[in-house]
């Protein structure tokens, strides 16, 4: 079928678009003339469109694009609040509406119950979560509409690649243009939704985990943004964040506009300086795994010494994206993301339960593949916080790390 991120598509629209324009040049009367052009152009613009569809990956259906386009809830049904498996259909994935008692917000959230949440043998069973966070602009529905998440799920659970997890995809952002980037900052309290409101609700409503060590996040952009602020900001409340395509400083995305450009406010909301400052017996902190692309530098950049400042106290797992940020960089590393998240958050019972394999072959769609630990020169970026950082370089020959004499065992 011709879908909306087909080449052919694009090649049809770039022809007809010159084809339209040699009629404009060869016909003489006047309203054609104007009628081609006007259709020559349109032809392009939509050829335009196409092509850059087809590099992002965005759209794969007319469906999806249809329902973002139109803001419509993608055909998906609603997933009402229920304290009993019977009323829950297996494998159930729709809307329901997240309120917020402490942050005063009342969002709708897309939700994803595995297959097992409905079986009688799982009856007692509380599921690991995992909270997933779209980008900047964007909305829940992108996880339906471009990751398509629950057929994803479904796939790696049947794999026996990951578990039974609950899903949930909360807004990050208010109506409109109202970015929050789950921050918490002057006039907005997202931080708060994010982290004590989702959760509260899922624990009302859904057979879910209480311990905070099997409460994940993940997100792409501006939502790997949140993941890492979040765990970062609350280490005792979640087990594990995967990041995909993220950036890493407050200053570098949407949240430095809503923090007002407070350089404070922004050291505090900018996970590489969190990062930097973590000293050793600090506390708990959660298991990361980053993805980035080399396609934007500051970001690859960012992201391999906010890395290096994580393995001073862990092994944090580094996938190398030859892509960029785009649709298809997060279905390609997603699928490991999901395996990280399920291997560090289900408990000791779940993984008797549900035995997974140690890898993943094949679920990876685009050249992606993990390098070893990088250790560049580094930025300094904890220097100047909410102020562009210098390029991160590589270390002469015969000079050290500075910090490799007090870089810790990895745990």
């Amino acid at each position: 079928m011709l879908g909306p991120d087909s080449r052919l598509l694009t090649a049809l629209l770039v022809t007809a678009s010159v084809g339209l324009l040699v009629a404009a040049i060869r016909y003489r009367l006047l309203p054609v003339r104007i009628l081609c052009s006007a259709l020559s152009i349109v032809m392009a613009m939509t050829g335009g469109v196409a092509a850059v569809n087809y590099y992002y990956g965005y759209y794969k259906t007319w469906g999806a694009l249809w329902a973002d386009v139109h803001g419509t809830n993608g055909n998906l049904g609603v997933i009402s609040a229920a304290a009993t498996t019977t009323q829950l259909e297996s494998g159930r994935y729709g809307w329901t509406i997240l309120a917020g008692k402490h942050s005063g917000y009342s969002r709708r959230a897309l939700v994803y119950l595995p297959p097992q949440y409905g079986e009688a043998r799982y009856a007692h069973v509380r599921f690991p979560v995992v909270e997933l966070f779209h980008g900047t602009p964007g909305s829940p529905l992108t996880w339906n509409n471009v990751l398509q998440i629950n057929r994803l799920a479904d796939t790696l659970i049947a794999r026996h690649i990951i578990g039974p997890m609950v899903l949930v995809m909360p807004s990050i952002n208010g109506s409109g243009h109202d970015y929050q980037d789950c921050v918490n900052g002057p006039g907005v309290n997202d931080d708060t939704y994010l982290t004590e409101d989702v959760r509260a609700d899922l624990l009302a409503h859904y057979r879910v985990s209480h311990d905070p060590y099997q409460w994940g996040m993940s997100g792409y952009s501006s939502g790997g943004y949140c993941a890492a602020n979040l765990a970062l900001r609350h280490p005792s409340s979640f087990g594990a964040a995967a990041l995909i395509e993220a950036y890493l400083r407050a200053a570098d995305g949407p949240a430095a506009s809503v923090l007002n450009h407070s350089q404070p406010l922004e050291a505090a909301n900018s996970p590489l300086y969190l990062a930097e400052r973590l000293k050793p017996g600090g506390g708990p902190l959660p298991a990361f795994w980053v993805a980035a692309g080399t396609s934007r530098r500051t970001d690859y950049q960012t992201a391999t010494v906010f890395t290096a400042a994580l393995n001073r106290f862990e092994q944090v797992p580094f996938i190398k994206l030859n892509a960029g940020d785009t649709g298809n960089a997060w279905q390609a590393a997603l699928p490991d993301a999901l395996a990280f998240l399920w291997q560090q958050l289900a408990p000791p019972d779940l993984r008797v339960l549900f035995p997974v394999r140690t890898s993943a072959p094949g679920t990876i769609t685009l050249p992606v593949r993990p390098i070893p630990h990088h250790r560049p020169w580094p930025c300094m970026p904890g220097a100047q916080p909410g102020k562009a950082a210098p390029a991160c370089g590589a270390p002469q020959p015969g000079q050290l790390w500075p910090a490799e004499s007090q870089r810790a065992v990895p745990v």
